[in-house]
């Protein structure tokens, strides 16, 4: 009798501290893409009685970063640990683009067997029209009438068939096409299926039975976005309206279906520590070894060489040392201390093929200044220039651009946000309307002889019309040589009264024109030099 309760006793005991085991079916939920990566959240719903408890995420993608595992449950469950491991034995869940193109191949199987079925049918018919091709009997001839309407019958019957033969056959090569195209990316996504998966186990532990949600957060780096845009422009007299969009890339063997989506500007493999200022020594460069220089004038020439970070590139008799430093609508927008983000309220499907996925942000109307620009020295074209001031809290980042002009598109353009200047310029396109022409006025150009020293000349006529119904603001660009060399003199002799800056030699000119009216600049510069030296002066 002590015996057997000896025996209930520690079974109790044991009942008591053994553990319930959970296999969660979780979903992803939310996903917050950085420049380089994305932070993933699966939740699910769990049942967890009194004690301790193992909850087993599984059929995770095998990319996940360990170290960025964080869990969540409710306030009643006390989380103990978090482990990572690999699983080779479950593969990925199967991709619903497999199924589906599973199906289009089956499909597209049936209607290449249908396609040589009827083939077939042609083929035999055209065969048997041929072997059949007499009238009448060996004594008995056929009249003109009866051999007219059998020659009509074989040449319409024949025709259609070779010509049903030929449209059956271009059929069958593009299915077939298609089929290959259809079992070389089944055969892609089967590969990516195969690949193994992650297990996270989760030890917990309650006081009393629960029906709480769980949460497994994780970071992957095989994701990122890079924003575009789209510029739209109706008339010079409207606002811009920009349209701030994303392409989201990703290949983490997991499907990101219906989503709460999240761009952010952040980027966490950059690394995060400050660097640090290590001691800088100056010495003079030690001598070389002999033996290895050769010639005593290979020696000479190597003495005049610096070695700075082992590589040799000055010319002075020192070298620095140092060591480097570590390198290592439908949206919210929230400005973070270092980023921002964008909270899509859509819900987003991003499948894991690494193709770009457009995802859009918000749209933007913008007051803008209007200007046209012309280089004509570089090209013959105006163009119409849009002029932001204020773009600061539009949080742009660098992408590329369409730009779209009444209605027309005008080609790309690349913005930068992160220009020092306190006007954000943006091409739209060229305009017609306006005509730029620069020609050389030959009769003011000349060379001529002072001495030991050569005078060239040039002058250059650029005319600016304006063909359009309004007046339009023309910045006109030009330029005249700077001289690098103390024997080289060079002198604006006129410029039209435009804006010089002599460090450049860039000229500006800002003209007002009217409906119709055209301007006239003239560029007239000269440069004196040694006569016996070569220079080619435009």
């Amino acid at each position: 009798m002590r015996t057997l309760f000896l025996l209930f006793a520690i079974l109790m005991v044991t009942m008591a501290n053994a553990q319930t085991v959970k296999e969660l079916d979780s979903e992803i939920s939310d996903v917050v893409v950085y420049l380089n990566g994305a932070q993933v959240t699966r939740q699910t719903m769990v049942n967890i009685p009194a004690g301790n408890s193992e909850l087993y995420f599984k059929g995770i993608t095998s990319q996940l970063n360990p170290n960025s595992l964080q869990v969540a449950a409710g306030k009643d469950i006390t989380i103990l640990s978090v482990n990572h491991s690999i699983d080779y034995l479950q593969q990925s869940k199967t991709d619903t683009r497999i199924e589906q193109l599973i199906k289009q191949r089956d499909a597209l199987q049936d209607s290449i067997e249908l396609v040589q079925n009827t083939q077939d049918v042609f083929i035999k018919e055209r065969e048997m029209l041929l072997s059949n091709q007499s009238i009448g009997g060996n004594e008995t001839g056929v009249n003109v009438e009866q051999l007219i309407r059998a020659t009509d019958f074989f040449r319409e019957r024949l025709t259609e068939i070779e010509t049903s033969l030929f449209a059956n056959r271009q059929n069958t090569k593009k299915m077939k096409e298609r089929l290959d195209k259809l079992n070389r990316q089944l055969n892609e996504l089967n590969a990516r299926k195969d690949r193994p998966t992650s297990t996270v186990k989760v030890s917990v532990t309650t006081n009393r039975p629960v029906n709480a949600p769980v949460q497994l957060t994780y970071a992957v780096r095989q994701a990122r976005w890079q924003p575009f845009y789209d510029i739209r422009v109706d008339d010079t007299d409207d606002p811009l309206t920009l349209v701030y969009k994303a392409k989201v890339y990703q290949n983490t063997d997991e499907e990101w279906k219906n989503v709460n989506l999240t761009l952010s500007t952040g980027n966490p493999s950059v690394s995060n520590y400050k660097p640090e200022l290590q001691p800088w020594f100056l010495d003079f460069q030690p001598p070389l070894p002999l033996k290895s220089y050769g010639t005593p004038e290979a020696r000479m020439e190597l003495n005049e060489v610096v070695v700075v970070n082992d590589k040799q590139k000055q010319e002075k008799p020192m070298r620095i040392r140092g060591i480097n430093s570590l390198g290592p609508e439908n949206v919210t927008t929230t400005q973070q201390q270092t980023t921002t983000a964008f909270q899509i309220q859509i819900p987003y499907t991003i499948p894991a093929d690494n193709q770009g996925y457009d995802v859009a942000v918000s749209d933007h109307q913008i007051e803008a200044g209007y200007q046209y620009a012309t280089v004509p020295k570089l090209s013959p074209h105006v163009y119409l220039l849009a002029q932001i001031t204020d773009w600061s809290d539009l949080n742009l980042l660098p992408g590329q651009a369409n730009i779209y002009f009444n209605q027309t598109y005008q080609g790309k353009t690349q913005l930068n946000p992160y220009t020092s200047e306190d006007t954000l310029n943006i091409s739209i396109g060229r305009d017609p309307a306006i005509v730029v022409k620069r020609e050389q006025l030959k009769d003011y150009s000349s060379k001529s002889f002072f001495g030991n020293n050569r005078k060239e000349t040039k002058a250059w006529k650029i005319t600016v019309r304006n063909t359009k119904n309004t007046s339009a603001n023309v910045l006109v660009e030009d330029q005249y040589p700077v001289s690098a060399n103390s024997e080289i003199k060079v002198e604006l002799e006129e410029s039209s009264g435009a804006k010089v800056n002599p460090v450049t030699g860039i000229l500006r000119w800002e003209l007002e024109l009217a409906p119709g009216e055209t301007k006239e600049l003239r560029l007239v510069y000269s440069v004196r030099y040694p006569k016996d030296k070569n220079l080619i002066v435009e």
